[in-house]
């Protein structure tokens, strides 16, 4: 499908950059990625899951740095404190992951927001909680087809194995959905937007991104001098 060419194509990009002697940047990968794709197609700039795949990225790689540096001081390691117990690290690692999958949601939701009202006349607050649980199971369903190609290309059981974990994974993800919808509130209808209205939203969202970006250079920039 084309969401999997352009996600694959991004993905292509990012990891062979080191093959070629260069770092990995999303930006950059991202960018040469829209470049190939609409020199193929120039069609898909119409496309709203063209739209939708790369204005979400480019949320993802401005935001979700911005969040995770409001979340990271509940989870960071104290040099000073004893090693904890076991069951402590497991809660501190699980609290560590709910966090960066909760930036991961809010970028996420900030920016797909307004295209979502936009096109569709639709305001869904239960995404930020949804992103929670579909995210998790999301992977869980690439994972184990990965899985099954892969190992299943080498004995047959374990194709089947996967697959059938894939299945449950399938299912659990459309139980959850289903689920999620149904909460009160959780899509509403609403009036939609102008494209002037939508476009001053990601501006003022990147203006803010930027600037605390910029204050956040600023602080280490501070330490470095102080070091």
């Amino acid at each position: 499908r084309p969401s999997a060419i352009r996600a694959c194509i991004m993905a292509i990009i990012y990891f062979l950059a080191p093959a070629i002697g260069r770092r990995s940047d999303g930006a950059s990968a991202l960018g040469l990625a829209a470049i190939l794709i609409l020199a193929w197609d120039p069609r898909q700039l119409q496309d709203l899951g063209f739209i939708y795949s790369f204005v979400v990225v480019i949320g993802l790689i401005t935001l979700y740095p911005v969040f995770w540096d409001f979340l990271r001081p509940l989870w960071r390691d104290d040099p000073m404190r004893a090693e904890l117990e076991w069951w402590r690290r497991c809660i501190l690692a699980c609290g560590k992951y709910l966090a960066g999958l909760f930036a991961v949601s809010c970028a996420a939701w900030l920016t797909s927001m307004p295209l979502t009202a936009y096109f569709f006349g639709r305001f869904t607050p239960i995404a930020l909680l949804g992103n929670l649980v579909v995210i998790p199971l999301a992977f869980m369903i690439v994972l184990s087809g990965c899985l099954s190609f892969v190992l299943g290309a080498v004995l047959e059981v374990f194709a089947e194995i996967f697959n059938h974990a894939a299945l449950a994974a399938i299912r659990m993800f459309m139980v959850s959905i289903g689920g999620l919808s149904g909460i009160p509130l959780a899509s509403m209808e609403v009036s939609r937007p102008s494209m002037a209205l939508v476009i001053t939203w990601y501006v003022i969202v990147s203006c803010g991104a930027f600037l605390l970006w910029k204050r956040k250079l600023g602080k280490r920039m501070d330490r470095r001098k102080r070091g």
